[in-house]
């Protein structure tokens, strides 16, 4: 599928025949700008996602890698997924109880050499620790089968209400405190650009906060079923796009 060229094709004006000449060649390629000769893109076919996702969870992704944001207690078998600024605007899963483990896989693109390197959380993964293997990632459903999702650029996982009582009653002051955890300053610079944070408040809970994606912001959630058919955990993917080519 060429649905992203396709895409960029319409908004620069590129013709059909134009469109159908670089599909042809199947593989990818340079595409001159008609409204500005000194403008390329360099374009080819869409990722299969599917198989994208299977090799962040194996950790075979190329140019990735995996870090660790933390571990949550959910002993009451249900998670939330929501955007960490929109209280309310997420999805709640039921999962097996007990201490699970978040993690993410960081994408790579570019290179130092070329000053172009950029480096974004491709997916997320909420994982019940001790499970007795993942056998399913499949699409995570409401009770009428629709595909669940998140729409938000920051992204937390925590007990359901857990987020509302860590942040407080003013969003303000919330939004001031994340920037704060996800971009820490010494003597006023920025000392780090944290890609996740996890949040702890003795009388809520705990959250874990997580920065990703490149700007699409609507990201599908996956289900993470045992042999027995359990869900143990929740993927996300951030459609992060990071081939060499």
């Amino acid at each position: 599928m060429w649905n992203q060229f396709r895409a960029l094709a319409a908004r620069i004006g590129l013709t059909a025949e134009d469109v159908a000449a670089v599909e042809g060649k199947g593989e990818p390629a340079f595409v001159e700008d008609p409204r500005n000769s000194e403008v390329q893109y360099k374009v080819g076919p869409d990722p299969d996602w599917t198989q994208r996702i299977g090799e962040a969870w194996n950790q075979t992704l190329a140019n990735s890698r995996r870090e660790t944001a933390g571990a949550l207690l959910v002993d009451g078998g249900e998670l939330e997924i929501t955007n960490a600024d929109a209280f309310g605007q997420g999805v709640t899963a039921s999962v097996v109880a007990g201490q699970y483990e978040a993690t993410f896989t960081v994408a790579h693109l570019g290179a130092e050499e070329t000053h172009d390197y950029e480096e974004y959380v491709s997916h997320a993964f909420v994982v019940l620790q001790g499970n007795g293997g993942v056998t399913t990632i499949e699409p995570l459903t409401d009770a009428h089968g629709v595909e669940l999702g998140v729409v938000a650029s920051e992204i937390a996982f925590a007990k359901p209400g857990v987020l509302q009582q860590i942040a407080g009653d003013h969003a303000g002051r919330w939004t001031l405190r994340k920037s704060d955890l996800f971009f820490p300053k010494i003597s006023g610079a920025v000392a780090v650009d944290r890609k996740s944070v996890r949040v702890a408040d003795e009388g809520a809970g705990t959250a874990i906060l997580v920065r990703a994606g490149q700007g699409r912001e609507d990201y599908p959630l996956f289900r993470l079923a045992d042999a027995d058919g359990n869900t143990v955990g929740v993927l996300l993917d951030f459609f992060v796009d990071n081939r060499s080519w």
